[in-house]
């Protein structure tokens, strides 16, 4: 799996968003709970809506490994792209 580094967001003030990352690659990685369940969103670089939905971190990877490589990804995890 491709190693992809994760630094905290910060906002236009410097200060840093809760449960938010961006990539080295410009996504934004987003933790949230659903019922309980963790679930992040991935959002690719110049977007403001999430292209992917993912349970846990290696999916994350995963969705962005793929559209950088330009391959189909699915919004949620088990759908066909």
């Amino acid at each position: 799996m491709t190693a992809i580094g994760w630094a905290p967001k910060k906002n236009r003030d410097g200060d840093v968003v809760p449960n938010c990352w961006i990539t080295d690659a410009g996504y934004t990685v987003a933790e949230f709970l659903v019922d309980d369940l963790q679930v992040f969103s991935v959002t690719a670089p110049g977007q403001s809506v999430a292209m992917a939905y993912r349970a846990g971190r290696a999916g994350v990877v995963e969705a962005i490994t793929d559209h950088m490589a330009g391959r189909a990804v699915a919004k949620f995890e088990g759908e066909a792209a």
